[in-house]
């Protein structure tokens, strides 16, 4: 097994964040350090029974300074407001894991379509070469995997804003799909919230390799890139020459192209064909994949739940579940793939984004119903009154969840599709996205 935390031997350690990462570490440092006298930190009391030879750290009542300790690994989404106090001595697992296979490991990140884009590269290399593994923001601890990585494995890392904070290495192949306005709420700022982001290309050297959208090339430009550039138009705005790119439903690459038509994918949208691209291009270029072989595995990748996903006809209405959905234009996308939407159901968490570009797609949009949930509906109302929305599509503020897909319900016409996809974060109502995502399917196929 190889120690890829050697560096914390004799080291005062402490864990900061006891969630599914923090356990991840916690087993990982004790498989190659048994007797090891740890520190776990949290900001609410954990059991320690599982933790032999550990001591609990209060964040709330003793702060996160940690005076004293040489080592801190701390979770993803733990927000640091001073890190110059603790930078020397912070580390986490994306970090150890860079460091030791950032070679053999494919990076995605973006505001959306990461988990959709790294899930399908999986599944194509691994049918590809079964020396593949898939770890990171899916929910997949990257320490969980380390004993199974060798030289010859390809790594599909899943990489969240929050996993890329405070890296210093990045991946062999770099992927940012796209940025817009999110996790403001941890952030204050975009520029911090890119900034994040852009590590993973950062630190880079000349034989890697970095995917960019041609749309965030000026944004980007201020941050270091040692690496290969491939542009990307996701054609979603405005079309650009590119190294991938969709023009209707073919995808092109520097060397081929190939078209996806509906029978085969179950992915849905002109952005799911962006997302498609990128991975056709690593499965074409770096791997040699050809045509046959690529769309043959394409076939049969079935598409995450909670994503655009279909989840029944009822009473002849058409519901589909889009609960990833937590910012303008993943509601926009998934209004303009589907098409024939009769409610969109909007609201969540309000977070302070800016919402006019969903309400001046709403100004045209064949919709005959939105329902408004959660913090956002007022907010949101108010901003579509504005906009004249409510003289042309019928607005109904429901606040509560359950009532609004009651009412979804009740005012979709049969022959038409109700689909939620909120443009807003679920933290004011459910534990996470796939929570709400589960709620509307329990409510849809309720009589």
């Amino acid at each position: 097994m190889k120690n890829i935390i050697s560096f914390i031997e004799n080291k005062k350690t402490v864990i900061w964040g006891m969630g599914r990462e923090g356990i991840s570490t916690f087993n990982y440092i004790r498989s190659i350090y048994p007797d090891m006298h740890l520190t776990l930190a949290d900001s609410k009391q954990i059991d320690m029974t599982p933790y032999p030879n550990c001591e609990f750290w209060d964040t709330e009542a003793q702060g996160i300074d940690f005076e004293g300790f040489d080592c801190i690994f701390k979770s993803p989404g733990i927000p640091v407001f001073h890190p110059e106090k603790i930078i020397d001595r912070l580390t986490s697992q994306t970090e150890v894991f860079l460091t030791a296979f950032g070679r053999n490991t494919f990076g995605i990140t973006g505001t959306k379509g990461k988990s959709t884009t790294s899930s399908l590269l999986y599944h194509l290399l691994k049918n590809h070469d079964d020396n593949t593994i898939f770890v990171g923001n899916i929910g997949i601890p990257c320490f969980d995997y380390i004993n199974r990585v060798d030289d010859g494995t390809s790594v599909v890392f899943e990489m969240s804003c929050h996993q890329l904070e405070f890296v210093r290495h990045s991946p062999h192949v770099g992927v940012i799909l796209n940025l817009y306005e999110e996790h403001l709420d941890h952030y204050v700022t975009m520029e911090n919230y890119i900034k994040a982001k852009s590590h993973v290309f950062s630190y880079q050297k000349e034989d890697d390799i970095v995917i960019l959208n041609c749309s965030d090339l000026d944004t980007l430009s201020v941050y270091p890139r040692k690496g290969r550039l491939i542009t990307a138009c996701d054609g979603l705005s405005r079309s650009v020459p590119a190294d991938i790119s969709v023009s209707g439903n073919t995808v092109t690459v520097p060397n081929g192209s190939v078209e996806i038509l509906p029978e085969n994918t179950c992915l849905v949208g002109k952005h799911n064909l962006y997302n498609i691209g990128v991975d056709y291009f690593i499965c074409k270029e770096l791997f040699g994949m050809d045509d046959g072989e690529f769309k043959a595995s394409l076939a049969t990748f079935r598409p995450l739940a909670h994503r655009l996903e279909k989840v029944g006809t009822f009473g002849g209405i058409t519901y589909y579940d889009d609960s990833i959905s937590t910012i303008c234009r993943s509601a926009i996308n998934a209004v303009k793939s589907l098409g024939n939407v009769g409610t969109l159901i909007l609201g969540g968490m309000d977070r302070g984004i800016d919402y006019n570009d969903l309400a001046d797609f709403l100004t045209t949009a064949e919709i005959d119903n939105i329902v408004l949930v959660g913090q956002t509906t007022e907010r949101m109302e108010a901003l579509f009154k504005a906009y004249g929305i409510d003289r042309r599509i019928n607005i109904y503020p429901c606040y509560y969840f359950d009532k609004g897909v009651e009412k979804a319900k009740e005012i979709t016409a049969e022959g038409k599709i109700c689909l939620l996809s909120p443009a807003a974060s679920s933290y004011d109502m459910f534990k996470n996205f796939e929570v709400r995502g589960d709620e509307f399917q329990k409510l849809v196929r309720q009589n």
